[in-house]
């Protein structure tokens, strides 16, 4: 029998496509860049890149222009020369390069009219860190569209309005978060059940974020500290003191050891808060320290607006009398409110009493509130002025419990109707 050599022989599979590996066809790759677009977070490139089949800088710009006839909801098309996208060139270069019949006839090469980027922006880059480079390419050379690429791989392209709207969302994602946070802090209804008077919180921040902040904390079985405060300034750097703030009495609440003499608390919070405020910057705060076993309560005011108290007259029926505690002592914050209340500490006699003590009475109101409140507009631009605020918590007095709030929101909207609010505003009515 005779041998055959092996090598003679060729499998003819070699030249049949049915066995080839398939193309990848440009709807393959665009899925396969979306799939991998939601493996990016929110805040990566990646996460808003749109893969679009590149054309060859070679061909004629005759070409891009039926396909953005076929495609109207194209805005632009990656151009790549020798495998490797240099720009994007978008609808409208396209179309002055070609309005003209003299134009089209002496049309050019895709790749003459591309501006190449300067820059290059990969998927995993992130989203705000960029955007700096981003505008200035824009501002230097007027590019809307820039490749981004995965590795060395093309990967889509985004555009400078991706990069706003994106910015924009990441923000107000970051907002409402922040807004949530903030208003944990404000004491909830839980803990306002849990008191053996009553109070009612009510605020509205001008912005998302606010500078105005109330607690109510238990030190004692017997004694209660319930505090309004107004930071300088307003929005994200204001909202931020506010939590340095309320970290303060949220920490007492597992330091039991820690002191319950209001004077030395309000003395640790400005030491504290010393370091937190930057220069130039303050925070005014008003205090009501009730003790319920003795039967008294004591106002600290820290350059904050006025606090009303409100009780029934003993010798007149149906009289009810009202006093302002104004500040006796400067904002938080600078370290002067901590060097008041040690000096009246270490020597009562030759200091004036930084706080005013009041005896319990019958039908007894405080209402504390930040300066939101008096300072807010209508549409004619009026205030609201500190003498309609002292009549309105007149008004208040007689308002029952659960009527409060709407109260407060009843006011407000009244007055200002469709203009802005210039700034916070927190309601603290405190009913013993």
């Amino acid at each position: 029998m005779e041998e055959t050599d092996d090598s003679e022989f060729i499998s003819t599979d070699f030249f049949t496509e049915g066995t080839s590996a398939p193309a990848v066809q440009p709807d393959s790759l665009s899925a396969m860049a979306e799939q991998l677009g939601n493996s990016f977070s929110f805040k990566q490139i990646g996460s808003m890149s749109r893969y679009i089949e590149p054309v060859s800088g070679e061909n004629s710009i005759d070409m891009l222009v039926e396909l953005f006839q076929s495609q109207p909801e194209l805005t632009a098309v990656p151009v790549e020369e020798y495998d490797r996208v240099i720009g994007v060139i978008d609808r409208k270069t396209v179309a002055a390069a070609t309005n003209t019949a003299w134009k089209r006839f002496t049309a050019k090469k895709i790749g003459d009219y591309v501006q190449r980027v300067s820059a290059v922006l990969y998927a995993r880059d992130f989203i705000e860190k960029s955007l700096q480079k981003v505008s200035e390419i824009n501002r230097k050379d007027g590019i809307l569209y820039f490749p981004v690429f995965n590795n060395r791989s093309f990967f889509g392209i985004v555009s400078l309005d991706d990069f706003l709207s994106r910015i924009a969302e990441i923000r107000e994602q970051d907002l409402r978060k922040a807004f949530v946070i903030q208003q944990r802090l404000f004491p909830d209804a839980e803990t306002l059940a849990q008191l053996p008077f009553r109070v009612q919180v009510w605020n509205r921040m001008a912005n998302a974020l606010g500078g105005d902040l109330a607690q109510v904390i238990p030190l004692s079985a017997g004694s209660y500290l319930v505090c309004c405060f107004d930071v300088s300034g307003k929005n994200v750097a204001a909202s931020l003191l506010t939590i340095a703030a309320g970290s303060f009495f949220n920490v007492l609440k597992y330091v039991p050891s820690c002191t319950q003499n209001p004077l030395k608390l309000v003395s640790l919070l400005d030491e504290y808060l010393e370091y937190a405020v930057p220069v130039g910057s303050f925070i005014t705060a008003a205090f009501c320290y009730v003790d319920t076993e003795r039967q008294l309560i004591q106002i600290y005011n820290c350059g904050h607006t006025a606090v009303y108290v409100f009780f029934r007259d003993e010798a007149v029926k149906n009289r009810v009398n009202i006093a302002a505690v104004n500040p006796a002592l400067p904002p938080l914050g600078m370290g002067a409110v901590k060097s008041a209340l040690n000096g009246y500490a270490a020597d009562p006699a030759g200091n004036v009493k930084p706080y005013t003590q009041l005896p319990v009475k019958a039908g007894m109101h405080v209402d504390l509130y930040s300066d939101g409140l008096s300072d807010m507009q209508g549409d004619d631009g009026v205030r609201f002025d500190d003498d309609r605020t002292r009549r309105f918590f007149m008004e208040l007095y007689c308002k029952k419990d659960a009527d409060v709030s709407g109260a407060v929101e009843a006011v407000v909207d009244g007055w200002i109707h469709t203009a802005m609010l210039p700034d916070d505003i927190t309601v603290v009515d405190i009913r013993l």
